[in-house]
């Protein structure tokens, strides 16, 4: 951050400076008005620029990267060994089919897709007298923190449900007396005594510790989880088991600074030859995250900060985005000279 700052504060300093020479030479200022046309990596964007001295000037605008969707697929794990789990869930997913009425599958499908769009104000500064197409920039951009999301498919539904009422049932049964048993109802129907048989839930709790919980593996641990009372609730190197919210989904935000500088350079020349009025261009830099993004499930675990070995291409992205403290900006512009 350090670093930033000053590379940013020489920015503004040049556009201080530009503003300085214009005052001095007495040149009119926002004596034109363009409108542009962006495309690039921050997205399909439109802006507006005017010239602030003959060596400057401003851009304001917006841009949206429209939501193209990325396939992802996940494994549901059964208890705490990978190596166990699909054979515990053939044996489970016959039972559970019969709850749901629909086919239970090991597998969950999720969709991620950006949600990337921010407002821009920037500055454009000319550093070559005799050369007034080549342009330093320094601003910021301005948006909504989360810039992607990820979610289950709604053919996955069925298979989440599932998770969630054999969870239910192993929370009911696991560690309880037999004593505890004889107060205890898997399913309740009001107006109706279901009873309780002791031996069959014993028997169902025996099975269940077996197989132990179910979830969404999602990679190990890479160091001890605390509570708000500092107590470990998990630790480095165990499983992380992410399983369904109470919407029986499974989701994701990944999430960095409202506020991103930006700082890069650009090039506009003419469209067409004798005609000022179109132009085209480029501009290249950096967006500062403000340090490594979050990438946050539905129960607050950070899949960059907390977890590692992330399975798939999941991992994969994972992996990109850890290094990535910037987000680079490679962006067309085409102009037009309003006035």
């Amino acid at each position: 951050m350090n670093m930033r700052k000053p590379s940013i504060t020489c920015f503004i300093a040049l556009s201080l400076s530009a503003l300085a020479v214009q005052a001095q030479e007495k040149q009119p200022l926002f004596n034109h008005l363009d409108l542009g046309v962006t495309l690039g990596t921050t997205g399909v964007g439109i802006d507006m620029a005017m010239p602030v001295t003959n060596y400057a000037r401003l851009r304001t605008g917006f841009s949206y990267v429209p939501r193209i969707e990325v396939p992802m697929t996940f494994s549901v794990q059964v208890g705490d060994d990978p190596s166990t789990s699909q054979t515990k869930f053939d044996k489970l997913s016959e039972m559970l089919t019969s709850f749901t009425g629909k086919p239970v599958s090991n597998e969950v499908k999720m969709t991620g897709r950006p949600t990337f769009w921010n407002w821009n104000l920037l500055v454009d500064v000319f550093p070559l007298k005799n050369n007034r197409h080549w342009h330093v920039t320094a601003g910021f951009y301005l948006g909504p923190s989360r810039v992607a999301e990820a979610y289950n498919n709604t053919e996955s539904m069925s298979s989440l449900l599932s998770v969630s009422i054999y969870n239910n049932m192993y929370d009911k049964l696991h560690g309880k007396t037999r004593r505890e048993l004889a107060a205890t109802t898997l399913f309740e129907i009001p107006g109706m005594d279901l009873g309780n048989n002791i031996e069959t839930l014993a028997l169902m709790q025996q099975k269940l510790d077996n197989y132990g919980r179910m979830g969404v593996h999602m990679g190990v641990y890479k160091h001890d989880i605390v509570d708000e009372e500092g107590n470990v609730i998990h630790k480095k190197g165990e499983d992380y088991i992410m399983e369904p919210d109470d919407d029986n989904m499974v989701k994701a935000d990944m999430k960095v600074n409202s506020f991103k500088p930006y700082i890069g350079f650009g090039y506009d020349g003419r469209l067409l030859k004798r005609n000022d009025k179109v132009k085209i261009g480029f501009d290249a830099g950096v967006m500062f995250w403000g340090g490594t993004p979050r990438l946050t499930t539905h129960d607050g675990t950070d899949l960059i900060h907390d977890v590692e070995q992330v399975p798939g291409k999941v991992g994969d992205y994972v992996d990109i985005i850890k290094k990535a403290s910037v987000f680079p900006v490679v962006n067309a512009r085409l102009s037009f000279r309003l006035f």
